[in-house]
């Protein structure tokens, strides 16, 4: 698997600490306006349980072959 991106390590610290866009931001080392534009690209989209990305259109997610919770 890929490194994560600067920019999904603070989404994920978002969702993991539920810390705002800002301080997910000052820890990772970029600015709050890349953290916040990334969460406007996600939103009302559908992301997969995976790798966190958003899935684009015309691909779907195959759950059958996700681990079990996912």
């Amino acid at each position: 698997m890929a490194p994560l991106s600067k920019t999904q390590l603070a989404l994920g610290l978002m969702e993991t600490e539920k810390i705002g866009a800002s301080e997910a931001a000052r820890r990772v080392g970029i600015k709050a306006g890349t953290v916040l534009s990334a969460v406007m690209r996600m939103k009302g989209k559908p992301v997969c349980p995976c790798c966190g990305q958003v899935v684009r259109e015309g691909f779907e997610i195959d759950h059958s072959i996700l681990k079990e919770g996912a």
